[in-house]
C-alpha cells in the first residue's frame, strides 16, 4: 500500500512525496483520480484536494489584495508574533512592578545624611 502514518484521531497522513508521486502517475495518464482513490482507499475529493494544493504550491493569503506566501512562512510568522506578544505583556508587568515600586519609595520620607537634634 502507501507510505503513511497515523495522525492524530487515527487519520492516515502521506508523505508530500508520496502525493506527488501519485498525482504524477495521473498526470502521466497512468490511472484515473477514480482508479487512483481505490487503490489507496481514499476518497476521491481528497485526492482532487492534493491536486489543488500542489498547483497552488500549497500556499496562503491571509487577507485579500495580500500578497501569497508559503503557509509555512505564515506559521513561522505568526509564531514569532506570539512570541513577541507574550515578551510585551512580560515587559508590561515588569514596568507596572516597578512603577508600583517607585511610588512607594517616593512615599516615604528621605532622611539620609540630615541629623535630628
Amino acid at each position: 500500500m502507501a507510505p503513511q502514518q497515523r495522525g492524530s484521531g487515527g487519520r492516515r497522513r502521506f508523505s508530500s512525496e508520496f502525493k506527488r508521486e501519485q498525482l504524477a502517475r495521473i498526470e502521466r495518464g497512468e490511472l484515473t483520480i477514480a482508479e487512483l482513490s481505490r487503490e489507496v482507499q481514499i476518497d476521491q475529493s481528497v485526492v482532487r484536494r492534493w491536486k489543488h494544493l500542489i498547483e497552488r504550491g500549497s500556499t496562503t493569503a491571509v487577507a485579500a489584495n495580500e500578497d501569497v506566501v508559503p503557509a509555512s512562512e505564515l506559521r513561522v510568522a505568526l509564531q514569532r508574533v506570539r512570541e513577541l506578544e507574550r515578551l510585551v505583556g512580560k515587559k508590561a508587568m515588569e514596568v507596572e512592578i516597578l512603577q508600583a515600586a517607585r511610588d512607594e519609595v517616593k512615599k516615604k520620607p528621605r532622611w539620609y545624611g540630615v541629623s535630628k537634634r
